[in-house]
């Protein structure tokens, strides 16, 4: 046990041995220098030499954050949001003069990189570190509350008055909008061409929101991965962070160049093709102390550039502008200049005109505008049963304007300011329960609600009764004119209208933009039969293959498909519908048909194409060019086929809907859909000289418009059949009723 007691000298007999743990005195014991010379024992203990206590260790200084000057509220940046929204909801609208108003977005996308950026780094600078479950909770108070009660309302009115042919999408839609990938779907359903043409989503709004989401999910994360890798120090981070910024914003902006020229929808919609914009706004908050020693002349200028930089992109900019791509560097950097000179010290004119009453007032509501106008000009006109057109939008937006400060008021103001929800865990908590409220709303609409058929898998092709006769036909189109009435059991139901293509797609058989190789396994009817018929052509070919099949199966031919979306088998350079630029596949494509048709030598080639071509750069006028392709096209192909058989395009929508949609908003007036809504023959030019060279050189060509329209006038549903999938194709119930009027027109082989 050891002895709180001070040590006292022993008894003085030798050899007695001394315990230091008990003690708590240390042994000593010579060095090796020492010289032990034998002395009789000493009657007192042997003791260290003393020694001074050492000096006690100044305290460690504890590193004061260093100061990072931030910019607190900014009425000019409130004053750009104005802009921006204001670009937007006049482009919407139909305004011929703001056609460019989406560059809106990508002034709200700078304005984001800006402002998030400035928070964090001056939390590092505050802090010391960056509060990830805090930024958060920040972000989901701020965003969700209102994003969510827009999600709801919408789908709720998409219910009520959506065409059912698009519900299905459009409630996927909603989904994707909770979930943040929204702009990846429509980069997925723009490169599909039988899309084109679709009513637009009442969602279309939120794939801005979905890319600033993303953003919000990555730069902070990267923000605290380089305040880590460089030892918490804010100084040597925002170095770092800055070089990262500029990288991010080079390699962005050139992937967006050479998407945009490749295939402009990804590139519009894609987060890493827009990182760039807010990696512009970054850079300016990373670099916010230079800026602030700008001299306000300079401030004043740069204010001048930029905000006729934005102004005018939004003017001049048109549909066919290339966009995003380089032409979106003039309202970026204009935004960025403007920002810069809102950052130096004292006013400057473009400033103080932002900070005005006007600016502030659309400003502070910007976000709920932007949220509110698109569903509204989308479904404002389908439920008051209205003709959408400049009058109404203006009138309708007016309206956002009311919705946009309620929303504002009792939405956006009270999640983002109560107290109860100030905490990390209630700001998450609150970005969660609004998201499920919306989930919770689509499962009821979809699942509870249901306006879709029950799943009955595709179309029995077998039981579609076949048109008897010419006679017959015409007697059906002139009975189809009179329907008002949408018959019960339509076929196919309008639910699956989307859905409701030939075979050949799902096999892999129709091809899509980007693949030229051809397909193995592509032939039907019977496969071993020496009689080969080739159906060649675009998505307007692919129509017709339900009849083909059945004629091919009855009769013994083997016949092989050769289609491909947007892809016209006439011999003719042409745009892409996907794509910028030349629809290169497409020529490449052709090549390969014409020399397996060169190999196989069929007994019959059946040619199909859509008239509406667009030409890549023809010589001279484009209608003789396209009569030159057709001449070409046959020729090659008569050169190893039997026969060839031509058959003409079918009749296109002229107004806003397609016939299913037409049907599933007038299903107690469907004449409307024939007088208001119709279906006629487009491109008169081409179809004329495709006719003329069809015939010239020899080729079996079939007028079809006689099978679809009666007098000039094209019904929309003929016995119990819908006679259209979309603004521009038949339903294959119809394509496969005319199979014995087909059978009689086609040559004998």
């Amino acid at each position: 046990m050891t002895s709180p007691q001070p040590p006292r000298p022993h008894s003085g007999i030798a050899g007695a041995a001394i315990d230091e743990e008990t003690l708590h005195l240390p042994l000593t014991t010579p060095g090796p220098a020492s010289t032990v010379r034998p002395t009789a024992p000493s009657p007192y203990p042997q003791r260290p030499p003393f020694q001074p206590a050492p000096a006690p260790a100044p305290p460690r200084p504890q590193r004061r954050p260093e100061r990072w000057e931030g910019t607190g509220f900014r009425p000019d940046i409130q004053g750009l949001r104005a802009i921006a929204v204001v670009l937007v909801l006049l482009s919407h609208a139909g305004f011929s003069f703001a056609e460019g108003g989406y560059v809106g977005v990508d002034v709200f996308f700078v304005v984001s990189g800006f402002l998030i950026t400035s928070l964090l780094i001056k939390e590092v600078f505050d802090t010391g570190r960056i509060s990830i479950s805090g930024f958060y909770a920040r972000r989901a108070r701020r965003i969700l509350p209102a994003a969510s009660a827009v999600t709801i309302v919408t789908a709720l009115a998409a219910w009520l008055w959506f065409p059912v042919t698009r519900l299905e999408a459009v409630m996927q839609d909603a989904f994707t909008v909770i979930v943040y990938v929204i702009n990846y779907r429509f980069v997925a359903e723009s490169a599909e061409y039988l899309n084109a043409g679709q009513m637009p989503s009442p969602f279309q709004q939120y794939w801005s929101l979905a890319v600033e989401e993303q953003f919000y999910v990555v730069w902070p994360l990267l923000l605290l991965g380089l305040l880590l890798a460089m030892k918490r120090a804010p100084r040597r981070m925002l170095n770092l962070a800055i070089t990262v910024c500029v990288v991010i914003f080079v390699l962005s902006l050139i992937a967006s160049v050479l998407i945009t020229d490749a295939a402009q929808s990804t590139a519009y919609y894609a987060a890493h093709t827009r990182a760039w914009e807010l990696a512009g706004g970054a850079f300016l908050a990373l670099t916010l102390q230079t800026w602030k020693k700008l001299p306000s002349l300079a401030a004043l200028a740069l204010g001048v550039v930029g905000l006729a930089a934005i102004v005018a992109s939004g003017v001049l900019y048109t549909e066919q502008t290339p966009f995003p791509g380089y032409t979106a560097l003039l309202p970026v950097l204009g935004t960025m200049l403007v920002i810069v000179a809102g950052t130096a010290r004292g006013e400057n004119l473009v400033s103080s005109l932002l900070a005005t009453g006007p600016f502030q007032f659309v400003g502070k509501i910007s976000y709920s505008l932007y949220l509110w106008h698109w569903p509204i000009l989308i479904l404002g006109p389908l439920a008051i049963g209205a003709e959408p057109g400049l009058l109404l939008n203006v009138v309708l937006l007016a309206g956002t304007f009311a919705v946009a400060q309620l929303s504002y008021e009792y939405i956006e103001t009270p999640f983002r300011t109560a107290k109860l929800l100030k905490g990390n865990i209630m700001g998450l908590a609150t970005g969660v329960l609004c998201s499920l409220l919306a989930v919770a709303m689509i499962l009821t609409l979809t699942l509870g609600f249901s306006k879709t058929a029950e799943e009955s898998g595709p179309v029995d092709l077998e039981a579609v009764e076949e048109v008897e006769d010419l006679t017959a036909l015409e007697q059906q189109l002139s009975d189809g004119l009179e329907i008002e009435q949408t018959p019960e059991g339509l076929t196919p139901p309008l639910s699956e209208t989307e859905a409701d293509r030939p075979v050949t797609y799902g096999d892999g058989c129709h091809l899509d933009t980007g693949t030229v190789e051809l397909p193995e396994g592509c032939a039907y009817g019977d496969t071993d039969s020496d009689t080969q018929v080739v159906l060649f052509g675009d998505s307007h070919a692919a129509q017709w293959f339900p009849a083909l099949e059945a004629i091919a199966s009855e009769q013994g031919w083997s016949l092989i498909n050769r289609t491909k979306s947007s892809c016209t088998p006439v011999s003719v350079r042409m745009e892409s519908d996907v794509h910028e630029g030349e629809y290169v596949e497409c020529w490449d494509w052709k090549a390969e048909v014409f020399d397996e048709i060169d190999e196989i030598q069929p007994e019959m080639v059946v040619l199909g194409s859509s008239d509406a071509v667009d030409l890549s750069g023809p010589n001279g006028d484009e209608a003789t060019a396209w009569a030159n392709g057709w001449t070409e096209t046959l020729e090659r192909i008569g050169e190893s086929a039997g026969t060839t058989v031509a058959l003409t395009d079918t009749p296109w929508a002229t107004g806003e809907f397609s016939g299913p949609d037409c049907i599933s908003l007038n299903s107690d007036a469907v004449s409307t859909c024939v007088s208001e809504e119709p279906y006629a023959i487009v491109n008169e030019d081409f179809r004329a000289a495709g006719l003329e060279a069809q015939e010239a050189a020899g080729a079996t060509v079939i007028d079809t418009e006689q099978w679809l329209c009666l007098d000039g006038k094209c019904p929309v549903i003929v016995g119990d059949i819908s006679v259209y999938r979309d603004k521009h194709h038949m339903s294959t119930p119809y394509a496969r009723s005319l199979t014995g009027v087909l059978f009689e027109a086609l040559p004998a082989i």
